[in-house]
Parts: structure tokens; sequence; C-alpha cells
């Protein structure tokens, strides 16, 4: 019954991450509040994972240098997921769309799995190998296609071509920055197991990340004014709903298996094609290609959870 619950903890979690991009296309329509996007969901994920941390967090262990080495590769984990995969993601959501955009961070496992052969020496299975093979074909048969028009009026049908692309571009950087802090922060786990200081701290880390860009930059006021600007409606949704994601993602491991969380949560996709296409409109109707891309991407993330049990 427990790992019940943790699964449906994870499905609420895609649930959230898929709102969160449909969030950003929408504040993308009004130039009210943009510029402070990232800012504002690295703000919400500090004080969520902060508060949780000093509610129901294990206690700090003495100061040592496995504890030093463990806050380093949070602070890298932090520059990896909250600064580059969580700057990448938001603007390729507005360029290229949240449905494009939530089939290729269906690599994010894939980048996690070979940085983790080379850093923390996990085996590469034939059954990892394939499903490298069909995530990999899916993302590309995917960003070489053309953009079409549905006759759907939305943001992202009206994005030119070249625009598209480059969101496609940016949402591979992502996807490689979020799978990278993955293998950080499971390096960082190994000297200090405590997930929610991580997580917290990665947060100061892009918090410190955005006011010394902000500061170092020709005109720092006008920067900082940008990053203080009252938020939308929508890019309060954005933040909240992603900040929530993350953090009930993390709850649902404490429930159930890892392999059965990551499984889970990939239905992201989905959730970000029924709500962009579906409910909000603010994207076309994907077509055939897609579903064919998103088929041959699910089947390797599922092959990626289940291979410890295949090998």
């Amino acid at each position: 019954m427990i790992a019940v619950f943790g699964g449906l903890l994870a499905v609420f979690g895609a649930f959230c991450y898929a709102l969160s991009s449909v969030a950003i296309v929408k504040s993308a329509q009004s130039a009210r509040g943009r510029g402070n996007d990232v800012f504002l969901s690295i703000v919400t994920t500090a004080t969520v994972s902060g508060g949780l941390w000093l509610l129901i967090g294990p206690p700090l262990p003495e100061y040592g240098a496995a504890v030093f080495l463990g806050v380093g590769y949070f602070v890298l984990a932090g520059l990896l997921g909250n600064v580059l995969g969580r700057l990448t993601l938001f603007r390729s959501v507005e360029l290229a769309g949240a449905i494009e955009t939530g089939l290729i961070r269906r690599l994010i496992p894939v980048f996690a799995a070979v940085l983790a052969f080379f850093f923390l020496g996990e085996v590469m299975t034939p059954a990892i190998m394939v499903a490298f093979l069909l995530v990999t074909t899916g993302v590309v048969v995917m960003m070489t296609s053309p953009s079409r028009r549905s006759g759907l009026p939305g943001v992202i049908s009206e994005r030119p071509a070249a625009e598209r692309q480059k969101g496609r571009l940016l949402a591979l950087g992502s996807a490689g920055g979020y799978g990278s802090s993955l293998v950080a922060r499971k390096m960082a786990m190994q000297y200090l197991p405590d997930p929610l200081a991580g997580v917290f701290v990665g947060a100061l880390t892009g918090l410190f990340w955005f006011g010394a860009s902000a500061i170092l930059r020709y005109s720092p006021q006008t920067q900082l004014r940008a990053l203080l600007q009252k938020p939308s409606g929508w890019q309060l949704l954005a933040a909240v709903a992603m900040s929530t994601g993350q953090i009930t993602l993390f709850f649902a491991l404490m429930l159930a298996d890892v392999t059965v969380v990551a499984l889970i949560s990939s239905v992201e996709m989905f959730f970000a094609v029924w709500l962009a296409a579906y409910v909000f409109k603010t994207e076309n109707r994907p077509g055939r290609r897609f579903y064919l891309s998103s088929a041959m991407a699910g089947t390797g993330v599922i092959l990626l959870a289940l291979a410890p049990v295949l090998s």
C-alpha cells in the first residue's frame, strides 16, 4: 500500500512538471514579469526545500572533509540543474513548446547513465544500450521533423522554424544539465546523505549565481529590477508547480523504488501533450511522427527503468 501511494505521488509530480511547462508558455504571451521566471522558480524551490529541511531534515553532521566534499558536489549539482538545466528549460519551452521539450527531456536518464558509467563506475548492460538506441532515435526523429501548422491557434505555432529548432537544441542542453546534475547529486550523497539539504544548497547556488551575474553586468540596477519585478500569475504558477513537482518526487522516492518512480514520472510528456494541445491550446496537436517518437522514447525509458531487473 505504501508503494502504491509512492507511485501516485510520482504521477502527481509528473503532472506538476507538465503544468509548469504549459504555464511558462502562457507567461511568454505577456511582457509583464518576464525576465525573472527562472529566478522566481529557484526562490520557490529554496523556500520550500529549506522549510522542509528545518522541519523534517536529519541533524547536521559534524564538520569534516566529507561534509565539505558533499556540499561541494551539491553546489556543482545546483549549477548544472538550477542554472544550466533550468535556464535552458524555460527558454526551450518558450521557443519549442511544452510538448517537444517534454519529449527531448526523456534524454535525461540517458545522459545520467552515460556519466554514471564514467564517474561512478556503473555497468552498461545490453538492456541499457538498447534503451539508449531507442530513446536517442526517437528524439532525433522528432528533432529533424519539419514544423507544420495544424490550424490550432497558439503561441508556439507562430514561431519561425529557426526559433523552434533553437528551442529543441536548448531542450537538449537542459536534458544534459539535469542528467549531469543527478550524477553530481549522487556523488554528493556518498559524503552527505541528506537529499533535502542537497536541494536547498543547489537552490542557494542558483540564487547566488543570479545575484552575482546581475551585479557584474553593465547595468546591474536594471538587471536587479528585472529579477525583483512583480511576477505574473502564470509565472507564479510555473514556479510553484515546478517546486511542488520536485519535492513530490523526493517523497515518492522515500515510499517506492527508484525504478518505479522513474518509470511513472516519464508520463510527464503525455500530461504536457494533454494540457498544451487540448486544455490550454497553446500548441498544435502533435502528428503521427510525434507519437512514433514518443513510443520509441517511452520504450527506451521503460527499459532503462527495468535495466537492473533485466541484468
